[in-house]
């Protein structure tokens, strides 16, 4: 069974620290979203209210990736917990496997043997042909000790044939986890795709917003609705 779980991404975002939650603000007094010295064209208050919203919405963005990444980091244990488990049943599968090509195999000697043993019969109930009576018991002997093999050869096709069960349920059990695993890749591929989308969006968000000053008033303002 084909199995593969990539490496979960590691993902990394840079935000910004935003601004300080002052509740007054000295006028004229500017501040940097960076938490550095600022650089470049002071932002708007519009600019400025377009800067921090996007900058909440990337960071609870990122909050979700990351709690996603967690369980889908807690459902690959598991998942791999489900193929360690496997192995042990694909061993007894694999043994009742070569149990059956074994048995096979008795069963094509088996036939070798009464092929022969049929045309030693047909001479012997020949009209033309001459044969003792020690002939006649070996081949006897021969065709009772055939009889018991047969049976003991039945007997080894019934138990088998008992055993298909463990097979089916090993079947299913592989399906269903490479199922899973199916299923656990294409999320993963799609966390990923969304993660690079944040990581994107972030970079945009540093070159128009990354360590731009702005005024402190405004932020006053913006926090009251303003």
């Amino acid at each position: 069974m084909r199995f593969a779980i990539p490496a979960l991404f590691a993902l990394a975002l840079s935000l910004g620290l935003g601004p300080a939650n002052a509740q007054t603000a000295t006028p004229g007094k500017t501040r940097s979203l960076g938490g550095g010295a600022g650089s470049g064209k002071i932002l708007t208050r519009d600019e400025l209210r377009a800067c921090l919203s996007q900058q909440d919405a990337l960071t609870t963005r990122r909050a979700e990736i990351e709690a996603a990444q967690t369980s889908m980091r807690d459902e690959k244990q598991a998942l791999v917990a489900q193929q360690n488990d496997l192995k042990t049943d694909r061993a007894e599968v694999e043994a009742l496997s070569k149990q059956v090509v074994d048995l096979n195999a008795r069963f094509t000697a088996f036939s070798a043997k009464v092929s022969a043993y049929n045309e030693r019969v047909k001479g012997l109930d020949s009209p033309t042909g001459r044969h003792s009576d020690a002939d006649r018991a070996n081949v006897e002997r021969e065709g009772a000790a055939l009889k018991a093999e047969q049976e003991a050869l039945e007997a080894d096709r019934a138990k088998l044939a008992g055993s298909q069960g463990t097979v089916d349920a090993y079947n299913a059990k592989a399906k269903a986890l490479e199922d899973k695993a199916n299923d656990w890749n294409r999320r993963n591929a799609e966390m990923v795709t969304r993660a690079n989308s944040v990581n994107e969006q972030n970079t945009a968000w540093i070159d128009a917003c990354g360590d731009r000053r702005y005024r402190e008033d405004d932020e006053i303002a913006i926090k009251r609705g303003q």
